[in-house]
C-alpha cells in the first residue's frame, strides 16, 4: 500500500510517523494508477441494466430448463427485496445479512421473510452462520454459498428467490437435492448471459442488448473525467485499466464510453483479468498471454508500454509498473466497484491502495463533510435530487434495510459483514469518479483509518444510513 500524508502543513521530524498512519489519501503521492472498467469507468444505468440482465437470465430458465412463466414477471415487481451485501444459504435457499462477527441479522426463505424464531430453528441460538469463518478469510463464493456484492449478479438475487417460491409451490419431497439443482440451473443462466463467446455470437441476453442500444445502459464518461486521466499522465502516473471483461467486450465498450482513442488513456491495458485470482493466485498459474484480433494467443513473460494483455496477474505487472514509474516500490492505487474482486484481494495480496466505487452513497443521499481542506466536490452536479428514482429503489431497500450497517434488537449500530470489509480493505469509498474528477491531483482524502471516525473514507460524505 502506497505511503499517505496528512493534509495539515506536517511537521519534518514527524513526516514518516503521519505516512504510516496512513489517515489521508492523495493521488499525487502515487505513482501509478489502475482502474475497473465496468461499473467504474463505464457507469451503468442501473434500472434499465438489472431488470434486462434479469430478463435474460429468466428467459433461459423457462425456455431451456422449464421453469414457470410466472419467472418472466418483471424485475421491479420485486426490486425492494434486492440489495447489496445479501448471501445466499444455496443448500437451504435462505438469503442472509450477516454481521461482521457472522451473526445473521435478518433472513428470508425465498421471498418469505424468516421470524426470529424461524432463524433459530434453523441456525441454532447464537443465529452463527457457520460458514462464516471461510467467507470472511477469503472472501471468495463456493458451492454452498453466494455473496451478491456487484451489480453484475445482484438481479440474480431476484431470480434465486423466484426459484425458491417456485421450488415450494411445487415441492414433492427431496428438497435438499432439488435445491442443488436449482443453485445449478441458476448459475447456468448466469453462465449463459455472460459466457465470454457470447458477445460474438451475439448470444445470451446481455450482450446484445449492450451492442445494439448501448447507451439505454451506460453513461458516457464525462470530460472531466477524460481530462482527470490525462492529468494523471501528465503528472508522470503509470495509468492502467485490468477488467474481467474480454477484449471484444473491452473495446466496445471502452469506445462508447471514452471515444475511438481510448487506448491512449493507458499505459497498459489487461483484459480478462480473472479477478480476484489476478491478484490471489501465484504467477505460475496465472501467466499473462497476447491478444490479436480480441483472441488471446501465446504466453507472454514480459509486458510492454502501450499494449493490451489478458489474464495474468499482479506480480508481474508490478515489474512493468517498476520499469514505467522508475520506481523499485511504486506506490500503486486501484478503482473498482466490487468488494470481492477490487478492494479485498489487491489490498490483501498486493498491498495496494484502493478506492471503492459505491453508488449506494448517492442513492441514500450524503452527509458531505464541508470542513475538509481542498476545493468542494461539484456539488451542483451530483446532487441526490437527480438520482434516478427507478435506481434508488433498487439499490436501498425497506426489507433488508442499508447493506453496511443495521439495528439490532436494542436499537444500536451492527456493522455488516461488507461493511466490516469495507472500511478494513478500501481506502476511501466515493459513488462514482466523477467525485475523484472533480478534485485536484494534490487533494488530501480522509481514510477509514482516520481516527476521528469509523467511517471517514466517504466521500464527499457519509451515506445517510450512517447518521447517528
Amino acid at each position: 500500500m502506497g505511503q499517505m500524508f496528512s493534509s495539515a502543513t506536517p511537521d519534518p521530524t514527524n513526516t514518516a510517523k503521519m505516512a504510516d498512519a496512513g489517515q489521508t489519501f492523495s493521488f499525487a503521492d502515487v505513482d501509478a494508477v489502475g482502474l475497473d472498467l465496468d461499473h467504474t469507468l463505464c457507469r451503468y444505468k442501473v434500472a434499465e441494466t438489472f431488470e434486462m440482465i434479469y430478463d435474460s437470465m429468466s428467459r433461459y430458465l423457462v425456455e431451456e430448463h422449464k421453469y414457470g412463466e410466472e419467472m418472466l414477471r418483471p424485475f421491479s415487481e420485486d426490486r425492494d427485496f434486492c440489495v447489496k451485501g445479501l448471501l445466499l444459504d444455496a443448500l437451504r435457499g435462505n438469503f442472509l445479512k450477516l454481521a461482521e462477527d457472522g451473526t445473521i441479522l435478518r433472513a428470508s426463505h425465498g421471498m418469505q421473510k424468516m421470524t426470529e424464531e424461524e432463524i433459530v430453528a434453523t441456525y441454532g441460538e447464537e443465529k452463527q452462520w457457520k460458514h462464516f469463518a471461510e467467507l470472511k478469510g477469503k472472501f471468495e463464493n463456493s458451492d454452498k454459498y453466494h455473496l451478491y456484492e456487484n451489480y453484475f449478479d445482484m438481479p440474480g438475487i431476484v431470480l434465486c428467490a423466484r426459484m425458491v417460491d417456485n421450488l415450494e409451490k411445487n415441492a414433492g419431497g427431496k428438497q435438499k437435492s432439488k435445491m442443488c439443482k436449482m443453485w445449478r440451473d441458476a448459475i447456468d443462466a448466469f453462465n449463459n448471459a455472460y459466457k465470454p463467446e457470447a458477445f460474438a455470437a451475439h448470444t445470451g441476453g446481455y450482450f446484445p442488448g449492450v451492442k445494439d442500444e448501448p447507451y439505454m445502459y451506460m453513461h458516457k464518461c464525462s470530460e472531466d473525467i477524460r481530462q482527470w486521466l490525462k492529468e494523471l499522465r501528465a503528472a508522470g502516473k503509470a495509468v492502467f485499466l485490468a477488467t474481467s471483461s474480454c477484449s471484444d467486450y473491452c473495446d466496445h465498450i471502452a469506445r462508447k464510453v471514452l471515444g475511438d482513442d481510448w487506448k491512449d488513456y493507458f499505459d497498459v491495458i489487461v483484459t480478462n483479468s480473472k479477478k480476484p485470482g489476478f491478484f490471489s493466485e501465484p504467477p505460475n498459474r496465472r501467466p499473462f498471454y497476447s491478444v490479436v484480433d480480441f483472441q488471446e494467443g501465446t504466453k507472454v513473460k514480459e509486458l510492454e508500454r502501450g499494449k493490451g494483455y489478458a489474464q495474468g496477474n499482479w506480480q508481474t505487472l508490478m515489474i512493468l509498473l517498476r520499469q514505467l514509474t522508475n520506481k523499485e516500490e511504486p506506490k500503486v492505487v486501484y478503482i473498482g466497484d466490487s468488494l470481492r474482486s477490487d478492494t479485498f484481494p489487491p489490498k490483501k495480496f498486493a498491498n495496494w491502495s484502493t478506492v471503492l466505487i459505491c453508488e449506494e452513497m448517492e442513492a441514500e443521499g450524503m452527509e458531505e463533510d464541508r470542513t475538509q481542506n481542498g476545493p468542494a466536490c461539484k456539488r451542483a452536479r451530483h446532487s441526490e435530487n437527480d438520482y434516478d428514482p427507478a435506481s434508488r429503489a433498487i439499490l436501498v431497500s425497506d426489507m433488508w434495510g442499508p447493506f453496511l450497517t443495521d439495528r439490532s434488537t436494542s436499537g444500536s449500530e451492527v456493522v455488516t459483514v461488507c461493511g466490516h470489509i469495507l472500511r478494513s480493505s478500501a481506502d476511501i469509498c466515493v459513488p462514482h469518479l466523477e467525485y475523484l474528477a472533480a478534485l485536484p491531483l494534490d487533494h488530501k482524502f480522509t481514510t477509514f483509518k482516520d481516527s476521528s471516525s469509523d467511517w471517514a473514507g466517504f466521500h464527499p460524505g457519509k451515506p445517510r444510513s450512517l447518521r447517528k
